[in-house]
């Protein structure tokens, strides 16, 4: 099994999106991407990575179209999603095995992540107590800027550029020792909400609940998040191309562009 033999790894996949933004009649998760759904992808990859049956947060109402959408394939089990993005990991994970020592948490819109990035996530997280979590990233390649609204105007002013050296876009599986998960989530305030996992953990490491390394290995453009009709476009188009590798995090620091 990839990420350290032994190591009995459990995994949630957070399919619990209304894909209102995306426009569907359908939760995001079942929209179909290259004729598939995006969950259908999601979970191929994640056994073509050598994980086990992921548990799936699905969209709250939408059991019976989940249960279909996964049969035959590699699921532990379904579960509801909630009001948050954090309060749906939560319903995964408690529903995971007890056994379960290093957690993975991937996102159903990202269906093209490639199995390689996935198992590189996995792997950087071992059992020693160093690493915190670990994720995939991207460096940012546009030039960021710091923008003020005003009450009167439409548009925004620009107050500054901002310093984009070390500056990554982070992707999902993101993946944690189980207790270090447990932790952060538990800490946990009722209606909290972070963008993603590693937050949870950055925030109890800041206050000094928590001591070790929250790591990135090199994401890929085909694990691009799909949110807006866009999104998904352009995954259609790469899903009819071959995978061009992982980005290297740490590469093509700072410059303008």
């Amino acid at each position: 099994m990839t990420g350290g033999g032994a190591v009995h790894l459990g995994v949630v996949v957070v399919a619990a999106g209304s894909g209102d933004r995306l426009g569907a009649t359908a939760p995001k998760a079942l929209v179909p991407l290259h004729g598939r759904t995006l969950l259908a992808h999601t979970l191929a990859g994640l056994a073509a990575a050598g994980l086990p049956p992921a548990v799936v947060v699905h969209t709250p109402g939408w059991r019976r179209a989940f249960e279909a959408a996964t049969a035959g394939l590699p699921v532990a089990g379904l579960v509801p999603g909630a009001a948050t993005r954090t309060e749906s990991v939560v319903a995964g994970v408690e529903v995971l095995e007890a056994s379960a020592e290093v957690v993975v948490i991937h996102d159903a819109a990202r269906p093209l992540t490639p199995p390689d990035v996935i198992a590189a996530a996995v792997r950087a997280v071992p059992l020693d107590g160093e690493v915190l979590a670990a994720a995939p990233g991207v460096p940012v390649a546009d030039t960021l800027k710091r923008t003020r609204s005003s009450e009167d105007r439409a548009d925004r002013e620009v107050v500054t550029t901002v310093d984009r050296t070390g500056l990554v876009g982070i992707q999902t599986p993101q993946v944690f020792p189980a207790r270090v998960l447990r932790t952060a989530l538990s800490a946990v305030r009722d209606g909290a909400e972070l963008t993603d996992d590693l937050g949870l953990v950055e925030r109890l490491r800041a206050q000094g609940a928590l001591d070790g390394r929250i790591v990135v290995v090199p994401g890929s453009v085909w694990s691009r998040k799909v949110t807006y009709p866009a999104d998904l476009a352009l995954l259609e188009l790469l899903a009819t191309h071959a995978d061009p590798g992982a980005f290297d995090p740490h590469a093509a620091e700072g410059g303008v562009g």
